[in-house]
This record gives structure tokens, C-alpha cells and sequence, in this order.
């Protein structure tokens, strides 16, 4: 009979790149995964998926609000902790696996846990640093400080961690938690999916640039900074686009529908909804730039874009701004940096990567090598091995 684990998210499955590749890393294993996650319009409550289970028990909210994400995330704990127990009923868990945010999701373990099971925290986002970054004014507040604790509480509670890039394992351990019990797991492409496309053409572009951005569509990931350097770009690449796949923050939405009339690029900017990874790959080998317009603060950077990486294994040439994380493992040889929040840099990167199809291949290429050695699958074997070691 093949073991059993359990993982817990406050997002949506199969979306979220991280918890889908993990559950099939498990699935290829022999393991059999139970997850249990938030439901999307039109999805079904259960669904089996190979070896892998979706429990969704509550339907998604937008989350950018602080009263709304922590009503959904209090709700969502609570059924999480319903549902873990009635499936055990019946599931004999090797490992409850729970995915941040928030924290104290940890929690819904807890009574496997004094019946033994072992509890791993994957950390995704560091709680603190993304609350000070989304709603600064409450940056001395109470509410702060209870951040702090319950992220020390949730991390003491959990049998082992794991985290997405080597500055948030550095700020865990300066925060008192115990180096080895840290693995670093990078969120890197899904080489079943993402696969280098030897068919790109590097020509010289000199209209029609096709600009690419996907993920998630809030202020700190620097949409606004994008759609103000196309403006800039039209002058020198005439008829250039840049289409937005993603989840939205609604009122942000709002200001980039504004900035987009503002700058009279409707029928430019294309704003459109959520794709799955497989239409992600296909619309990445249609394009030619992908963008990662990140904004400079201590949250984004200790952030790892995803989307850096699924670019890079597909071939497909980057402007980035220059963060912390990003530049640990990507040189100026393997991205076109350009300074964070400044649109004029940003243009200037993409001009410069559109006029010079060398310049592409060669960033196209050397990216590709650094992900090729950090790759999903060198990822997987690690968390695997974390695992089955638990």
C-alpha cells in the first residue's frame, strides 16, 4: 500500500506551479497526495487527478484586502483542520505538508501531530516583510508584532521548513531558526511543461515586439513600470504589445485600466485573465521579451520570480529588475537587468534586446544554463529526498 501525504494551501490547485510540482514530484514516487486548497468558479468540490486527490473546501476571495484575506484565512484553518481529520479517517498520512501563507495554517496540523505525524512548513512568502510591504501604515502596529510572533510560533511548531530562495532562508535563520532544519527548495520551471524552444527565431525586431508578463497582477510586481516603458518603446518599435496573463488585485487592475487610457495604449496593453502552465509555455514561444518589472522593496527583494525561470528553460530573453534574489543567481550575461521602478531603464533594455537579435541569443542561451542547473528536476530530487527522509 503506497504512502499517503497530506498538503494544505490557501490557494487554488493546479495553479499554483509550486504545490502542483510538488504533488507530482510525490506521484511519481508511488506517494499518494491528498490536497486540500481553495475552489475557483467552476470547479469541482473533489477531483482525482492520477494519484493526487483536490479537496477544494472553500471558494477563493480576493486576498489584497487585510480584512478580507485574514477572514478567508481564519476560515480556511478551521475547515482545514475539519478536513484533515475526517480524510485521516480513512487516509493513514505519512506527512502533513502545509504551505504559508498564513503561518499559522500550520496549525491545522496540529492534531496529527500529537498522534505523531511529522509536520513540514513551506514556506512560500515571508509573512512579515510581504504584511509591511502591502499595508505599510500598519508597519509599528500590534498587529506587526503578532505577525512576527505567530511566523516564530509557526516555524518552532514545524518539524522541518522549507523556502524559496537563499535570502529568506538567510532571514529565517537570523530570526533564530535552526539552519538545519531549513532545506531550500527553489521555485524553478516544471521541465515537463517548460522545455527550450531550438526553433526561436533571433532576428532584429524593428516593429511588432511582442512583450510578455504572467503571474500574479498586484502593486509590487511592477505592472505599472512595464505599461509605462511600451509607451516609450512605441517610439522606436512601432506596433510592439505587451499581453498580461494573471490573478489581479482589483483595485490595481483599476490603475493600470487608467494608466493604459491615460497613455492611449488600448489595443497595445492586453489585460487578460488566468492560462493554464501548458497555455503559458505555448504563448511564451509566441513571444519575444519576457518582463519581470518587479518594485525595489525588502519584500520583493527577498522574492524569486517563477516566471524568470519558466522563461529561461523556454529560451525566451528577459528584462528584469535588478533585486536582490534575481541577481544571486542570474548574471548581466543571462538577464538584461534594468533599475527597478524606472521605465526609462526598462525601455532601454527592451530597445536594446529588440535591435540586437545577438544580444538575445546570447542571454536566450546563458540563461538557459544557469536554469538547467538549478532545474526542476535537481529541485524535485531534493524535496523528494527531504521526504522520504521525514
Amino acid at each position: 500500500m503506497s504512502e499517503t501525504v497530506c498538503m494544505v494551501v490557501l490557494s487554488a490547485y493546479p495553479y499554483d506551479p509550486r504545490v502542483r510540482r510538488q504533488a507530482e514530484v510525490l506521484e511519481e514516487a508511488g506517494f499518494e497526495v491528498d490536497i486540500i486548497c481553495l475552489r475557483e468558479a467552476d470547479e469541482p468540490k473533489n477531483e482525482r487527478i492520477g494519484l493526487v486527490t483536490v479537496h477544494r473546501i472553500m471558494k477563493s476571495v480576493n486576498k489584497e484586502s487585510i480584512l478580507s484575506y485574514m477572514w478567508l484565512s481564519v476560515v480556511f484553518t478551521l475547515l482545514a483542520i475539519f478536513k484533515i481529520q475526517t480524510l485521516s479517517m480513512k487516509r493513514n498520512y505519512s506527512l502533513i505538508q502545509i504551505h504559508n501563507m498564513p503561518d499559522y495554517l500550520v496549525f491545522s496540523g496540529a492534531l496529527q501531530k500529537l498522534m505523531g505525524k511529522k509536520l513540514i512548513l513551506d514556506i512560500h512568502d515571508l509573512t512579515p516583510e510581504l504584511f509591511e510591504t502591502k499595508w505599510p501604515e500598519k508597519k509599528s502596529s500590534f498587529m506587526m508584532k503578532a505577525v512576527r510572533k505567530i511566523e516564530k510560533l509557526s516555524c518552532d511548531f514545524a518539524d522541518h521548513l522549507i523556502t524559496v530562495t537563499d535570502a529568506c532562508r538567510e532571514k529565517l535563520v537570523e530570526r533564530g531558526n535552526d539552519p538545519a532544519k531549513i532545506t531550500l527548495v527553489l521555485n524553478t520551471a516544471d521541465p515537463g511543461i517548460f522545455r527550450f524552444d531550438c526553433h526561436r527565431s533571433f532576428k532584429a525586431i524593428e516593429s511588432g515586439a511582442k512583450l510578455l508578463y504572467h503571474g500574479t497582477v498586484a502593486e509590487r510586481f511592477g505592472l505599472h513600470t512595464a505599461i509605462e516603458a511600451l509607451a516609450i518603446v512605441e517610439n522606436k518599435i512601432p506596433g510592439s504589445t505587451l499581453n498580461v496573463y494573471g490573478r489581479y488585485d482589483n483595485d490595481y487592475r483599476k490603475k493600470l485600466e487608467s494608466k493604459i487610457k491615460d497613455l492611449g495604449l488600448q489595443g497595445v496593453v492586453f489585460l487578460n485573465g488566468t492560462r493554464s502552465l501548458e497555455e503559458i509555455h505555448e504563448i511564451i514561444r509566441k513571444s519575444d521579451i519576457g518582463l519581470v518589472p518587479y518594485v525595489n522593496d525588502q519584500y520583493m527583494n527577498l522574492a524569486l520570480s517563477t516566471k524568470t525561470f519558466e522563461y529561461a528553460a523556454t529560451g525566451l530573453p528577459v528584462v528584469a529588475s535588478r533585486l536582490y534574489s534575481l541577481s544571486l543567481i542570474f548574471d548581466e550575461g543571462s538577464i538584461r537587468f534594468a533599475r527597478a521602478d524606472s521605465a526609462g531603464d526598462f525601455a532601454k533594455g527592451i530597445i536594446e534586446l529588440c535591435l540586437n537579435p545577438e544580444k538575445r541569443l546570447e542571454i536566450s542561451q546563458k540563461a538557459n544554463e544557469v536554469v538547467s542547473a538549478i532545474s526542476g528536476t535537481v529541485m524535485g530530487r531534493r524535496y523528494l529526498k527531504l521526504v522520504e527522509s521525514i
